[in-house]
């Protein structure tokens, strides 16, 4: 039996997973870190956070190999999208990773804003101009640290770090590119105009590649830190949402997957890129070369319901399962909260509004309100901003039959069940559930020679259904009710300009 080692790099924890050419997890082994926050609206990382914990999740992982006499045929590479990480002439980070969250950029966004025309570059790329992405983030280094700007010698993301350290290679597969705003999305190229727009040139960006291709070899110095055989060959996978989709089965038209870890998101088939005319969804690469996916996502949803459990759950923090306390409490405030709403837009909110300056929110909260009124309001605010999406990709992807879902939030059959409900539409859970690692996995293995097409490699690799959540009738109504409500709530407060008044205070 042949093996895979996939490398999975989270917002909030980065995961070594071991997988057999039948897609069967043998072993996983998780290191958490923090984002920091040096002010209001920043979000930064030290990039060497994630050198110590792939160094730390590969060690343990061949640890265990050796303890049941296994070896591996190479590592898949996932990551986490769109953050930025400038390196100088030697490799090294000159500044903390400017993450995806980051909102630090919206001046340079206006300015792009005001000088470009919107529709013409999300046509371009398959992005709209938002602090999300790469290009306004490279220009706000431009302005603001002027003299480290001058030393950057290359433009990463957090996947093309965790490859450079790995294998001592510069590279970026199509996927991760379409996050950057410098991507053509058509031709799969770096485009000229948007180099100049960000004020590089194509020497200061990674080569750029397929997903699925064999980009190096683990080197000396980082295999002696692991404990793996040097010369490993390293396979470059791509987004962990694109590698999530085609193991879910987002191969072909009529199913989408919504994915629910830190933040949420949407992704459905695409055999060409997809505009929506208003530039609110994303069209990006998909991690099957030459194909696309139309894209919505959430910043901000499982990092809610982890941030609740941290500041309003300490009691129960150190119970073997605190998630599922906080479920059942949630399970007992009943559809709707008694009346409690939350919009999770905790760090400005993506598609449908894309408004970097909105911010959360839990309201109608009164005396009689319980902590369990909260935990299920986070549930349910989830559902219907992922409802959101599912309604603004469908106009592209044709009608939707069910949503696949994946994730850390989605081993709660209650969360599940909330899904369900909102969506309208079957939900179907499978067994493995950390589908990012397993959809690299099955985009490494041709190159990696464990099946001769990625084809084969999703038949055999594919996880079976775990289980099937169908919506009720009822819950449907209910969930149209708290839709609406929802919406003249986010209405009100976006056109009274009340987010503009508290970014001032």
């Amino acid at each position: 039996m042949k093996h895979i080692i996939a490398l999975d790099i989270g917002t909030s924890s980065m995961r070594s997973v071991l997988y057999d050419e039948k897609g069967q997890s043998a072993a996983s082994f998780a290191h958490e870190y923090h984002n920091v926050f040096p002010k209001p609206g920043w979000v930064e990382q030290d990039p060497d956070s994630w050198r110590r914990a792939a160094a730390d999740v590969l060690f343990r992982i061949a640890v265990f190999m050796k303890e049941n006499g296994i070896s591996a045929e190479g590592i898949a590479v996932t990551s986490q999208r769109s953050s930025f990480i400038p390196v100088d002439s030697q490799g090294k980070p000159l500044y903390h990773a400017i993450m995806w969250q980051d909102k630090r950029t919206i001046e340079q966004c206006g300015s792009l804003k005001n000088e470009y025309d919107m529709e013409s570059l999300y046509r371009l790329t398959g992005l709209r101009i938002n602090p999300y992405f790469i290009l306004p983030k490279i220009k706000w280094f431009a302005q603001n640290e002027k003299e480290l700007y001058g030393k950057m010698r290359k433009v990463l993301g957090v996947q093309d770090w965790v490859v450079y350290c790995l294998t001592g290679e510069y590279a970026a597969d199509y996927t991760q590119a379409s996050r950057t705003m410098l991507m053509n999305i058509e031709k799969f190229q770096w485009e000229e105009e948007l180099l100049r727009i960000a004020g590089i040139n194509v020497d200061q960006l990674p080569r750029l590649v397929p997903p699925g291709t064999a980009i190096g070899n683990l080197t000396a110095d980082f295999a002696s830190l692991t404990g793996l055989p040097i010369g490993l060959p390293v396979v470059i996978c791509g987004g962990d949402q694109q590698n999530a989709a085609v193991a879910l089965g987002v191969t072909s038209p009529g199913i989408a997957e919504a994915n629910t870890g830190t933040g949420s998101f949407v992704l459905a088939y695409a055999e060409k890129a997809e505009f929506d005319s208003s530039c609110r969804v994303l069209v990006q690469a998909s991690a099957i070369a030459g194909k696309w996916v139309i894209e919505a996502g959430i910043f901000n949803t499982g990092s809610i319901y982890r941030w609740f459990k941290e500041q309003f759950c300490q009691d129960i923090m150190n119970a073997p399962s605190p998630y599922v306390k906080m479920d059942e409490e949630a399970e007992a405030a009943g559809p709707g909260s008694h009346g409690v709403l939350m919009i999770p837009h905790f760090e400005g909110s993506a598609a449908p509004y894309w408004n970097p300056m909105a911010k959360g929110l839990f309201f109608n909260l009164s005396l009689g309100s319980t902590r369990g009124d909260m935990c299920r309001a986070i549930l349910e605010g989830i559902a219907m901003e992922i409802n959101g999406c599912l309604e603004l990709i469908q106009p592209l992807s044709g009608p939707i039959k069910a949503v696949n879902a994946a994730g850390g939030m989605v081993k709660s059959d209650l969360f599940c069940r909330i899904q369900a409900g909102f969506y309208g539409k079957p939900v179907i859970r499978y067994r493995n559930s950390e589908a990012s690692s397993l959809g690299a996995s099955m985009i490494a293995s041709p190159a990696l020679g464990l099946h001769n097409s990625l084809e084969e490699s999703i038949k055999a690799m594919t996880p079976a259904v775990d289980q099937v959540f169908h919506p009720h009738p009822k819950d449907k109504i209910a969930a149209e009710k708290l839709i609406a409500a929802k919406k003249k709530l986010y209405d009100t407060l976006a056109d009274g300009q009340v987010y503009e008044q508290f970014m001032r205070l």
